[in-house]
């Protein structure tokens, strides 16, 4: 069975628990909010970009990005979702996002024919429906496939295929305007307006995981951006760091990071090394880029749920 299809069993078709990690997105939505009152109306934009899949796209206004409910994933909504399963997203014309990992020939022919010949076959057996329409163009230098599948006579699912040297499937229940917004904006990282800022940004994150992980708050500290050390002192900060070792002793993933001109924020998961514990944990790193380097300045970690302390004891 190929990457793609357990991957799109998750986005398709199974119901999953969501987590909801959108702190991220919500910090620099206010960051927008705060610049567009400051500016007369021009909003800068937010963009997403994803550090292993390539590539980066918009995010639509008042949206969200959660990557961490589907590992591998983004889930792209606006509001709150009270139900917790990835239909309820589609439902709430949300929109998901995961790379294409078995299409390595990255050319337009090659497009075509996995569209035609695996993607679309296996989409109308997963999903019992042979009501689909297929329809091929360019966007941004890229070959894209624009599927619609209806069970019933209904909309069921709109799909999105993005070619390239990062082949994208985006996927929700109907073509809404965030959704082309989305998609029209969506591009390889090497083709986009962040191209310049990529690397940097990977090795910010990679460098400032590692510390957490080794415990190094002394050195975080100093090399953090002012506002961390005006809001926090060095001893809440090793405080915070021990407690999370929990989490921190173990794996640390950093799927991507959402930009907004100077700043940017990522969301870290935490596995723990204890097999018999499998719920992860989440943190949040924010940075802003100042005299041309990105330092941190503020720092979210997870902290095991402390055990209650015991009822006093009743007076005889």
């Amino acid at each position: 069975m190929t990457d793609k299809f357990s991957i799109l069993r998750k986005i398709v078709l199974i119901v999953v628990v969501l987590l909801l990690v959108v702190a991220g997105v919500k910090y620099l939505q206010n960051r927008r909010q705060k610049a567009n009152g400051n500016n007369g109306g021009a909003a800068p934009t937010i963009r997403y970009m994803n550090f292993e899949g390539g590539y980066t796209f918009k995010v639509p206004k008042d949206h969200a990005v959660d990557e961490q409910s589907v590992p591998g994933a983004q889930l792209v909504y606006t509001g709150q979702i009270t139900a917790k399963t990835l239909e309820d997203v589609y439902t709430a014309s949300g929109i998901s996002i995961h790379p294409i990992t078995d299409l390595t020939d990255h050319s337009g022919t090659a497009f075509k024919k996995y569209v035609n010949d695996t993607y679309v076959p296996d989409l109308k057996k997963n999903l019992s429906s042979n009501d689909v329409e297929v329809k091929f163009d360019k966007q941004n230098g890229d070959d894209v496939a624009r599927i619609s599948l209806k069970k019933d006579g209904q909309p069921f699912r709109f799909i999105y295929l993005k070619g390239g040297n990062h082949p994208v499937a985006v996927i929700a229940k109907q073509e809404t305007d965030p959704f082309k917004n989305l998609t029209q904006s969506l591009q390889d990282t090497e083709k986009s307006e962040v191209k310049g800022e990529v690397e940097a940004i990977k090795q910010a994150v990679k460098s400032t995981a590692q510390l957490i992980k080794d415990q190094k708050a002394k050195e975080l500290y100093a090399s953090a951006a002012a506002g961390l050390r005006e809001k926090n002192t060095e001893a809440e900060l090793i405080a915070a760091m021990k407690a999370a070792a929990p989490f921190s002793d173990g794996n640390i993933t950093i799927s991507g990071a959402t930009y907004i001109s100077d700043e940017f924020s990522a969301t870290m998961r935490f596995t723990k090394l204890d097999k018999n514990d499998q719920q992860p944990g989440f943190g949040e790193l924010n940075f802003k880029k100042i005299d041309g380097q990105w330092k941190v300045q503020t720092v979210s970690l997870p902290n095991p749920t402390p055990t209650p302390a015991p009822a006093p004891a009743k007076k005889p």
